[in-house]
């Protein structure tokens, strides 16, 4: 996890509800494609990849969209949340979340943030309670 990432993770942490088991998984070279987080909140169990957003993209390793698929068709809950923090001329200045449900690991790759028809955004500053309340209850599936 770069510093960015890992930013995003204390932020992320910050707002996970009181009660909700998590872990963040460093696996190096041993288990690629695994997400970044495993999180575990009334018997609900799932894994949170966490990206930033370079461009308009989402860097996912092919290792990552194939593990995404494998937990999917297994019945996991899996999520990939992206930040997009950025100051200058592509669009401004801004601070946003991405969220996409796990079955749609491919248009995140290969449609990044131009499609907005995969995923959920709020501001990074406000609306956690959403975010979290869409990651635990599956609204997006």
């Amino acid at each position: 996890m770069n510093a960015e990432e890992k930013n995003l993770w204390q932020l992320f942490k910050k707002h996970l509800p009181i009660g909700c088991d998590h872990q963040r998984i460093e696996t190096g070279s041993t288990g690629r494609g695994i997400p970044d987080v495993n999180l575990c909140y009334h018997s609900k169990e799932l894994w949170v990849e966490l990206k930033i957003v370079k461009g308009l993209q989402i860097d996912l390793q092919p290792e990552q969209v194939s593990w995404h698929h494998r937990r999917i068709r297994a019945g996991g809950t899996t999520w990939i949340l992206a930040r997009d923090k950025f100051d200058g001329p592509r669009k401004g200045k801004g601070d946003f979340l991405y969220l996409w449900h796990g079955s749609k690991v491919v248009q995140a790759k290969e449609h990044g943030i131009t499609d907005d028809s995969y995923f959920k955004k709020w501001p990074t500053n406000k609306n956690w309670p959403s975010v979290i309340q869409t990651i635990f209850h599956g609204v997006m599936q």
